[in-house]
C-alpha cells in the first residue's frame, strides 16, 4: 500500500481513536487488559497477512468461513474485541483496522443491541473506507482495498442497511420523546445524511466507469471497470444499492433508471456472482414494477427469481445474511400474490403448487378483494421506507414516525381499490361470449351505471407497459386482461383470451422433470 495513503489513514484512525474509546462498554477505560482468544488472534493475524499479500482466495475463506464460525463460537452474545485491543495486540496497520472495524460493527448490527455511538462509529468508518476507495479510483491508482466479491457486496449492502436503520431509530426516538437520543441526532446531522449516502454511491459508479463498461464491454479502454474486476464490482454493486436507495425513498422511476445499463439480458450477468445481489435486484425491480402498475412485468420478475432460488442452494447458511435472504423469498411470494390478484395470469407450475400449499388462504382472501389482506401483505413485504430529510427538531409535536410507510401504503391501497372489482367482473365475463349489461350488473351486485364505470376502468387498468427485451423501463403498451371485450349499446361482447402453451414447451418441461427425478433416484440408490 502506498506510503502516503497509509500515512493519511493512520492520521485519520488516530484522530478517531478517542470517540472510538467511548463507543462501547468494552472500550471505556478498562480496568484490565482486554483478552483476545488464541483462535481469534490467529484469525486476525492470517487476515492481516492475506490483505498484505492481496490473496483473494485466502481472504474469501477467512471472511466467509472462519469469521462466521468464530462469531458463533466466541461472540454469539457479545462484541468482538475492540479496535484499540486489536491495534495494540495484533497490528495498527490502518487499512487492516478499517476493515476489521467494518466486521466489528457489522457483527453488532446483526446480533447485538446497537448504541448511538456504534451507529456514529460505523458511519465514520464507512466514510474512511469509501473515501479511500473513491480516491484511488478517481486518481487512477491501484486499489488499496482488494477483497473478495462477497465482501465488496456486503460492505455496500451493509452501508445502506445502516443508513436505513439509522433513519428508523431516529424516527422512533423522536416519537418516544427520548431527549438524550434526540439531542444526539440534532448534534450529528452529518451521520447517515441521505444526500451524502447517495453521493458516495454515485461517485463510486462514476469513478468505476461501470456504466460505460456495461454499455460497451468490448471497448479498448483498460481503465476502471474495463481492466479491473474489483473496480467493476464496486461500481456494479453501487448501482444495485442506488436501486435500493431510491426504492426506500419511494422514487420508483428513478430507481429503475439507475439500472438501465444492467446486463439483465446477458447469458451470465454479473449479479449471478453473488446470490444476495441477484435477490436484491429482482426484489426491488419487481416491487418498482408493482408500484408503477406494471403487474405483468412484476409477476414475471418475481417468477424468474423464485424459480431460480428453488433450484439453487443460495446463500452460505453461516452468513449473517442467510435469515434476511429467506425472508426476502417469502416477501416476494407475498408481492407476487398481490400482483396476481390484480392481474391474474399463468405462472410456473412449481410456484402455483407452493402458493396452493403455503399461501392458499391468503390467495383466497385476495381474490375476494379483502382490503385488510392486501394491507397486511403489502406491509409485510414492502421495503422499510425512509423519509429523505430529518425532521424539524424544534417542532416535533405531532411527528409521525411512520409517515413514509403510510404514504406508500395509501398510494397502493388507492390503486388497489380502483381495481378490486376487476377480477370478479373478468371471471363472470369469461363464462359468456355476449351478455347484457343489466345481467352482468346483477351478477356483480352493482347497478348498470356503476358497471359501465367499472368496465371503463377495466379497459384503462388492464392496459400496461410490458417489457420483452431491453432496459427495465423499456416496454410496449399491452392489453393484460384475461378477456377482451367491447360495448355495443346494452350488450357486452367478449373474446376470452385462453393462452395455449406450446406443445414443445410442455414436453421439454416434463422431460426436464423426469431427468431430475432420475438423478434423485440414482443418488438415493447410491446412498442405500
Amino acid at each position: 500500500m502506498a506510503t502516503t495513503i497509509t500515512k493519511s489513514l493512520r492520521q485519520q484512525a488516530d484522530s478517531e481513536s478517542e470517540p472510538e474509546s467511548d463507543a462501547s462498554e468494552n472500550e471505556r477505560a478498562p480496568t484490565r487488559k482486554e483478552t483476545i482468544p488464541d483462535s481469534v488472534d490467529h484469525f486476525l493475524g492470517m487476515l492481516l497477512e492475506a490483505l498484505k499479500k492481496r490473496a483473494i482466495p485466502e481472504i474469501h475463506k477467512l471472511y466467509e468461513d472462519t469469521f462466521n464460525k468464530l462469531s458463533i463460537d466466541n461472540y454469539k452474545n457479545k462484541k468482538w474485541p475492540s479496535a484499540e485491543a486489536v491495534k495494540n495486540q495484533i497490528s495498527d496497520e490502518p487499512l487492516f483496522i478499517i476493515l476489521y472495524k467494518e466486521l466489528y460493527y457489522r457483527h453488532i448490527y446483526s446480533r447485538l443491541q446497537v448504541s448511538l455511538d456504534d451507529r456514529r462509529g460505523s458511519w465514520e468508518n464507512y466514510c474512511m473506507l469509501l473515501d479511500l476507495i473513491i480516491s484511488d479510483l478517481e486518481e487512477g491508482q491501484t486499489l488499496s482495498v482488494v477483497v473478495p466479491p462477497q465482501w465488496i457486496w456486503d460492505i455496500l449492502d451493509e452501508f445502506v442497511y445502516h443508513y436505513q436503520t439509522y433513519c428508523a431509530t431516529r424516527s422512533k426516538a423522536i416519537k418516544a420523546q427520548k431527549e438524550n437520543d434526540v439531542k444526539f441526532f440534532k448534534e450529528h446531522p452529518e451521520v447517515y445524511q441521505t444526500t451524502t449516502v447517495l453521493n458516495y454511491l454515485h461517485r463510486l459508479v462514476r469513478a468505476s466507469k461501470v456504466e460505460a463498461y456495461l454499455a460497451n464491454k468490448d471497448s479498448d479502454d483498460k481503465s476502471g471497470a474495463f481492466g479491473d474486476e474489483t473496480t467493476r464490482l464496486l461500481g456494479y454493486f453501487s448501482l444495485m444499492q442506488l436501486l435500493r436507495m431510491h426504492s426506500l425513498l419511494g422514487d420508483y422511476h428513478l430507481a429503475m433508471k439507475t439500472i438501465q445499463r444492467i446486463d439483465i439480458s446477458e447469458e451470465v450477468p454479473l449479479y449471478y456472482r453473488i446470490p444476495a445481489c441477484h435477490v436484491t435486484l429482482y426484489y426491488y425491480m419487481g416491487f418498482a414494477y408493482l408500484m408503477m402498475r406494471r403487474y405483468a412485468d412484476a409477476i414475471r420478475t418475481f417468477s424468474e427469481i423464485l424459480v431460480f432460488l428453488s433450484k439453487t442452494s443460495g446463500v452460505n447458511s453461516l452468513s449473517y445474511q442467510y435469515d434476511a435472504m429467506v425472508k426476502k423469498q417469502d416477501q416476494m411470494y407475498a408481492l407476487m400474490l398481490i400482483a396476481l390478484a390484480l392481474s391474474p395470469r399463468q405462472i410456473d407450475e412449481s410456484l402455483e403448487k407452493t402458493i396452493r400449499d403455503k399461501h392458499g388462504e391468503k390467495q383466497a382472501r385476495l381474490q375476494r378483494g379483502e382490503d385488510l389482506c392486501f394491507e397486511e401483505l403489502f406491509s409485510y413485504a414492502c421495503p422499510k421506507f425512509v423519509a429523505a430529510a430529518p425532521p424539524d427538531y424544534d417542532n416535533i409535536e405531532g411527528f409521525n414516525a411512520n409517515e413514509a410507510h403510510q404514504r406508500q401504503l395509501r398510494l397502493f391501497l388507492t390503486e388497489m381499490r380502483q381495481q378490486q372489482f376487476l377480477p370478479r367482473i373478468g371471471a363472470y365475463m369469461k363464462l359468456y361470449t355476449a351478455i347484457k349489461t343489466t345481467k352482468l350488473a346483477q351478477l356483480c351486485d352493482m347497478d348498470t351505471d356503476t358497471l359501465r364505470d367499472q368496465l371503463m376502468c377495466v379497459m384503462h387498468k388492464t392496459s400496461q407497459k410490458v417489457r420483452s427485451t431491453g432496459a427495465p423501463l423499456d416496454g410496449e403498451p399491452s392489453h393484460c386482461s384475461e378477456v377482451e371485450f367491447y360495448l355495443d349499446g346494452e350488450m357486452v361482447h367478449i373474446n376470452a383470451q385462453r393462452v395455449e402453451r406450446d406443445h414443445g414447451e410442455v414436453f421439454l418441461e416434463h422431460i426436464l422433470k423426469f431427468q431430475e427425478l432420475l438423478k434423485k433416484t440414482d443418488k438415493s440408490e447410491k446412498h442405500n
